[in-house]
C-alpha cells in the first residue's frame, strides 16, 4: 500500500495513539499524532494543569500548518501517513474543523486514499486510560473526571466516502488495528 492516510480520530483516551503506532509500522507509514504539534509548544510553556496563557494554541496551531503544508508540498511521493486528532466538544470546537479540513486538504494534494477512522470508547475504560501516567509525560488530558463527557461525545461528523466507526470498548490496540487495516484493504481493492 502506497500514498494512504489514515486520520484517526475522537476524543482523548479512545488509543489514537496506541492504535497510530500500530498502524504505522503495519504501513511504513510516518505517524503525525497531534501531540508532534503541540508538544514542542508545551515543552516551552510547561502546562501544570492550569490555563494555558494567551496565544499558547495559536502557536502550536502555527507549527501544526506548517507540518501539514510540508506534508502536502514536500513528503517523499508514495509515503504513507497516519494522523491523530483529539476532540472533546460534542460536534467538534471551530479549531477541529480547521484541523480536519487540513488533514483533508494535505491527502487531496498527495492524491492519497483516506481512511477517516472516527474512535469513540465506554465511560469505564475512558476513565481507566485517560488517568494513566504516561499520558501526563505527554502532555495528555489526565482528568478522568472527564470521562463520562467524552464517552457521550459522538463521532466527529466529518464528511468523508471512507469512515470507519470504532468503539475501542473491550478491543485491544491489536485489533483496533487490526479491523482498520482490514477496513483500508477492502476499500482498496474495491
Amino acid at each position: 500500500m502506497n500514498n494512504v492516510v489514515v486520520y484517526l480520530v475522537g476524543p482523548p483516551g479512545v488509543g489514537k495513539y496506541t492504535v497510530g503506532k500500530l498502524i504505522a509500522d503495519r504501513l511504513s507509514a510516518k505517524l503525525l499524532d497531534n501531540h508532534f504539534w503541540c508538544n514542542p509548544i508545551f515543552e516551552v510553556v510547561e502546562p501544570d494543569g492550569t490555563a494555558l496563557p494567551a496565544g499558547v494554541w495559536d502557536r502550536a496551531n502555527d507549527v501544526m500548518s506548517a507540518v501539514l503544508e510540508t506534508v502536502a508540498r514536500f513528503g517523499p511521493a508514495g509515503r504513507n501517513y497516519v494522523f491523530t486528532h483529539a476532540v472533546s466538544d460534542p460536534g467538534g470546537h471551530a479549531l477541529d474543523w480547521v484541523i480536519a479540513g487540513q488533514i483533508l486538504w494535505v491527502a487531496e494534494r498527495r492524491g492519497a486514499s483516506l481512511l477517516v477512522v472516527r474512535l469513540a470508547c465506554g465511560e469505564e475504560q475512558l476513565r481507566e486510560r485517560i488517568a494513566r501516567e504516561e499520558r501526563r509525560r505527554r502532555f495528555k488530558t489526565t482528568d478522568a473526571g472527564m470521562a463520562d463527557s467524552l464517552a457521550s461525545l459522538g463521532p466527529f461528523p466529518i464528511n468523508h466516502d471512507w469512515i470507519l466507526d470504532l468503539d475501542t470498548s473491550g478491543l485491544s490496540a491489536a485489533e483496533t488495528a487490526d479491523r482498520i487495516e482490514t477496513e483500508l484493504i477492502s476499500r482498496l481493492h474495491a
